[in-house]
């Protein structure tokens, strides 16, 4: 009887751990994705500050890419696209 027990509070344990704890750390949140789009968009368009400035190099498509040109040729590159102030990935 003592061993039915014990096996299942382990099948309970185990059970409880993988709908909780295990689903959420598994699961990005929206935030965590939007910032990580964020961060990716703003580093892109360094990269093509940088090229424009250093050597008069053109950036990802051989077109003076500053400002909102930078912008679109990074989100097209990352295969993003902005709404509300935010970056989302397409589907």
């Amino acid at each position: 009887m003592a061993r039915l027990v014990i096996i299942l509070a382990v099948i309970g344990f185990g059970y409880w751990y993988w709908s909780g704890p295990h689903q959420k750390s598994a699961q990005t949140s929206e935030a965590d994705r939007l910032k990580e789009n964020a961060a990716v968009m703003q580093q892109c368009i360094n990269q093509e500050q940088r090229m424009q400035t250093g050597g008069g190099l053109a950036g990802l498509a051989d077109v003076g890419s500053s400002g909102a040109d930078a912008e679109s040729l990074c989100a097209k590159k990352n295969g993003l696209y902005k709404r509300d102030g935010n970056w989302y990935r397409r589907q």
